[in-house]
């Protein structure tokens, strides 16, 4: 397992407030991927967009390797994907899940930090192998030389060839800009993405000098089927837990003072009426957990006898937005330094929003936990307003398209051209005769 810098600089599009967008640099992306010895064949990886790489990054990355693998929606060709292209979990439900017995990293802090080595130990049953138990060397290519040859294929092959890379090398640039040339051609972070997928989809599916010319995916089932070891998999409650985070907590307020009962959890208020009604917890302390890794606005709590307490409920201003712990912190980070203020009772998320969305034209690459907010919103849109919806909307968009002279009113609704984009308060929709899809963030908070 390793973290590779993508040789490439990539754009976001920032809606403006007259339905517009303006392109904003993003710092270099991540990609943690964990590569099989025998078979070569990749058996998950995580597409970053933090500034460095974190120890959720690297769960996440341990966590595709342990589900099932869906092919993405490619924007950028129809057949992306060759035929038999994919990950080992695509090869069968007898393949998801799969364990391992040893993880070699190197000595990046991120990876051999003792949550990342408990959560290998707990989920997969593997030992983390680094320069402090092992023979290996740190800053050496000999160490990992399976993964280290993905990495310069996926450069070689991939992202090197872009006319937006920065090389592998300072001096590789030759005198190009791909700062511009990623503004120029609008090259979003989201088509880094796919392409992403679709490069390592792909190699696992083309024939590897180093096994016989075999594919790594064919070579993997064949080992599968024929090796007389007995293999472990991963139980699906443990790997869906990998990132939640249990803290005790100190039941506050009470009658005495006047106020509900409440625990603060990763600087932010907690109850429900569980709780509310339990006077002889204040001042006790309890378990809250964290189940959810992208909607830190529920928690989950028990008394430390095991006795549930039902799900709390964060109060202002993270009530309204799907966030993770780490999106919140950043957000707070952000508030400290006093360039904006979250007002009682509003929406932390959409405000800190607002307030890099009000700010098109700095020359500064736009802040990471923006990126991250993005990617939540987008996500809890999906499950809301559901790819049924969406897809028809794009058909009949693609299908507008195709007949310009066609009359506003056989089209039901018309998608967002631009995916990236997010729908805010300060967002005013185009006037564009046609019924809308309804906001994303509008969607992904309804019925909560």
């Amino acid at each position: 397992m390793d973290a590779h810098k993508l040789d490439g600089r990539f754009c976001v599009s920032i809606p403006n407030f007259d339905g517009d967008s303006t392109e904003r640099i993003v710092y270099r992306l991540w990609v943690i991927s964990l590569i099989d010895v025998a078979s070569r064949v990749v058996i998950g990886y995580y597409f970053s967009i933090a500034k460095e790489v974190s120890a959720d990054d690297v769960l996440r990355a341990i966590k595709a390797s342990l589900t099932k693998w869906t092919p993405k929606k490619i924007s950028f060709s129809k057949q992306p994907y060759s035929s038999g292209a994919g990950f080992l979990s695509s090869l069968g439900e007898e393949y998801i899940g799969l364990c391992w017995d040893e993880t070699s990293v190197d000595g990046a802090l991120a990876e051999t930090c003792k949550r990342v080595e408990t959560a290998l130990r707990d989920a997969v049953g593997s030992i983390l192998l680094s320069p402090n138990n092992s023979f290996a060397k740190r800053r050496s290519l000999d160490d990992r030389p399976y993964i280290e040859a993905f990495f310069r294929n996926l450069a070689s092959g991939g992202f090197q060839r872009l006319s937006n890379t920065t090389g592998g090398k300072p001096e590789d640039r030759k005198g190009l800009n791909p700062e511009q040339v990623a503004i120029t051609s609008r090259f979003q972070y989201e088509y880094a993405g796919e392409l992403l997928d679709v490069l390592i989809a792909n190699y696992n599916n083309s024939p590897h000098k180093g096994i016989g010319r075999r594919t790594p995916l064919a070579y993997a089932r064949f080992l599968f089927e024929n090796s007389q070891e007995p293999r472990r998999r991963a139980k699906l409650d443990t790997v869906e837990s990998l990132l939640s985070v249990r803290k005790l907590c100190q039941v506050r307020g009470g009658a005495k003072v006047g106020r509900a009962a409440y625990v603060e959890f990763f600087n932010a208020r907690y109850t429900n009426e569980i709780l509310q009604n339990r006077q002889d917890l204040v001042s006790t302390k309890i378990w809250v957990v964290h189940h959810k890794e992208d909607d830190g606005r529920v928690a989950l709590a028990s008394t430390q006898d095991g006795t549930s307490l039902g799900v709390l409920r964060a109060a202002p201003p993270w009530h309204i937005t799907p966030h993770s712990l780490a999106l919140r912190r950043g957000i707070l980070a952000a508030q400290s330094k006093g360039k904006f203020h979250i007002a009682p009772g509003g929406d932390g998320v959409d405000t800190f929003i607002n307030f890099v969305e009000a700010q098109p034209h700095s020359k500064l690459p736009i802040h990471p936990t923006y990126l991250e907010a993005r990617r939540i919103i987008s996500k809890a849109a999906d499950q809301f307003v559901g790819e049924t919806v969406l897809q028809a909307a794009q058909e009949q968009f693609e299908r507008r398209q195709d007949n310009p002279n066609s009359t506003a009113s056989s089209v039901d609704t018309a998608p967002a051209t631009t995916p990236a984009r997010i729908p805010t308060s300060r967002t005013k929709p185009a006037n564009t005769g046609v019924t809308q899809l309804p906001p994303r963030r509008i969607a992904a908070t309804r019925g909560r």
